[in-house]
């Protein structure tokens, strides 16, 4: 067993450098421990990770995908548990490193994770093994952003911007099982449809750049409690002006571009607050899984790819054919 099947990145640029071939398994460090992975949901981080972020260096060929549930198969030293045959759900997050990003991730038939980042799923962590994978990048950030940073309460008014995305679809249904009203913004009109089927309760096209007088109109010119911005440069300005008085706009990205442009008058004689969200905690993890197993959410499941298609399974995602998350499952070959 010293050679396994991997979706790898060969050299930064377009999808032709993600390559399905094979790399060798990887051994557990001291502390670690190694999971045959069942199942690995994408985010756009594997894209920019094939692209190639600025500062970042990575040593190639790389594996990328850090949403990951498998079965424990081996120890490094001083590891004990979870015992061999664990089904568990990996926190991608390693000391301020990630999974996929900076490690060698799950798309692959195996991988290596710090043991205190193994989380054992449920009995029907195998069988449920895509609905358990979606979890921590995107639901995970949207439950920190939503609750820990944007303090979201019953009966207050949600705006999602990018609202089609992993992790707008994950504000959309975390925040409608809290009682929040949402607005669901997206540039696609064929998406908005399946956005009202998930809950949202009022929805906007952006398609045309202007979504803040829609906003205002709906929130009856008050504006909204929250605002959940990760685009950055194309719609942060608007999004500053349809916070409401002491309401909250909160981002944990820029896809659009880092670097915005804020209309200060709105911020001090609204009162407002801006504030930035890093990633999940395990807690937020914990929780999600509870809710997962109890049947109280759903994961929404784009579509699930055999890691031999990994390149169109990607695709799905890159050129914004998904709604919801995009898994991929070892297919053995």
């Amino acid at each position: 067993m010293s050679r396994m099947r991997a979706a790898l990145v060969t050299a930064h640029g377009g999808p032709e450098n993600l390559e399905y071939g094979w790399a060798e398994v990887p051994e557990p460090r001291a502390g670690w421990l190694r999971v045959r992975v069942v199942a690995c949901a994408l985010n756009m981080l594997d894209v920019f990770v094939r692209r190639g972020m600025p500062g970042i260096h990575l040593d190639l060929p790389h594996v990328p995908g850090g949403d990951v549930v498998g079965v424990v198969d081996a120890f490094g030293d001083g590891v004990t548990g979870p015992p061999l045959g664990t089904v568990v759900l990996l926190d991608p997050s390693v000391n301020r490193k990630a999974l996929g990003e900076d490690l060698w991730g799950g798309l692959a038939e195996y991988v290596v994770a710090p043991a205190e980042n193994a989380i054992p799923l449920p009995a029907d962590g195998e069988t449920s093994a895509v609905s358990y994978a979606s979890l921590p990048i995107a639901y995970g950030t949207a439950r920190r952003m939503l609750f820990e940073r944007a303090g979201l309460e019953r009966g207050e008014t949600v705006v999602v911007l990018g609202a089609a995305g992993g992790v707008g679809v994950g504000c959309i249904q975390l925040a409608k099982a809290a009682g929040a009203r949402v607005i669901a913004c997206s540039s696609s009109k064929e998406k908005l449809g399946k956005l009202a089927e998930l809950g949202a309760d009022d929805l906007v096209d952006s398609s045309g750049g202007d979504f803040g007088p829609q906003v205002w109109a709906l929130t009856a010119k008050t504006g909204a409690d929250v605002v959940v911005d990760y685009l950055g440069a194309d719609t942060w300005p608007q999004s500053v002006r349809a916070v409401r008085r002491s309401g909250r706009l909160v981002t944990c990205g820029a896809s659009t571009g880092f670097l915005v442009e804020t209309d200060l008058r709105y911020v001090w004689t609204r009162e407002i607050s801006i504030l930035g969200s890093d990633g999940w905690s395990r807690d937020d993890l914990l929780v999600l899984v509870r809710e997962v197993h109890e049947g109280t959410l759903e994961p929404v499941i784009h579509a699930v790819y055999p890691l031999s298609r990994v390149r169109e399974a990607v695709a799905d995602l890159e050129e914004r054919r998904a709604i919801g998350k995009v898994v991929v499952v070892v297919d053995g070959d």
